[in-house]
């Protein structure tokens, strides 16, 4: 949730939700893991991964505030992408309006609906290798 600290600055979407932003994140990981003896190159390309997957779910989402998507492809390209899948529902901000707090529900509903199978499923697997590898 790191990227979305940019809500803070008004910048939502823009340069924390892109590959730059995953590659500064890696890079900040390896400089860490290069002080570390034995090298621990691992935990900073999971970082990586989960802060890319972070961008890749936001692309994946219905964006209804303009500039519409995400600035995914920063530094490289400074336009906005977004996915035609539409995934995820739009999530308001406007919190102070009743509507908004059923649509936002219904929401986050969906999201643990679609990701939740998914987190047991990559939970059960590390499980199931770790014990595979004690052996």
């Amino acid at each position: 949730m790191v990227a979305d600290l940019d809500l803070l600055v008004g910048l939502h979407s823009r340069y924390t939700h892109s590959v730059g932003a995953v590659l500064l994140v890696l890079a900040a990981g390896l400089v860490w893991a290069a002080r570390r003896r034995p090298v621990a190159v691992a935990l900073p390309l999971a970082v990586a991964a989960s802060y890319g997957s972070h961008v890749l779910l936001d692309w994946l989402a219905n964006d209804t505030s303009p500039p519409l998507g995400i600035m995914a492809l920063w530094p490289f390209d400074n336009g906005f992408y977004l996915s035609s899948l539409h995934v995820f529902m739009a999530i308001s901000r406007k919190y102070w309006l009743a509507a908004i707090w059923t649509q936002n529900l219904v929401s986050v509903t969906r999201e643990l609906l679609i990701l939740v199978p998914v987190a047991v499923i990559v939970a059960r697997f590390r499980t199931c290798r770790q014990v595979g590898t004690s052996a």
